[in-house]
């Protein structure tokens, strides 16, 4: 019971900080070429690294701890 309140705590934290808030978007500038895909890159090693840990802490939450 503990660990299935805690899996669902921890995916309820991610969930809200991944689409809980609302970007407020600056009007663009001229921006050089090659920014949109920094950007692009950036905002998908971001979406990974947030995967990963997800998926880390949902499998550390759902492994029972063998106490022999």
């Amino acid at each position: 019971m503990r660990k299935s309140t805690a899996v669902c705590l921890i995916c309820l934290i991610f969930s809200t900080a991944l689409f809980g808030q609302e970007s407020a978007r600056a009007p663009k500038k001229e921006c050089g070429t090659g920014y949109s895909t920094r950007d692009a890159t950036v905002l998908s090693m971001m979406g990974w690294g947030v995967c990963l840990a997800l998926g880390i802490a949902l499998l550390c939450g759902s492994l029972e701890q063998n106490t022999n």
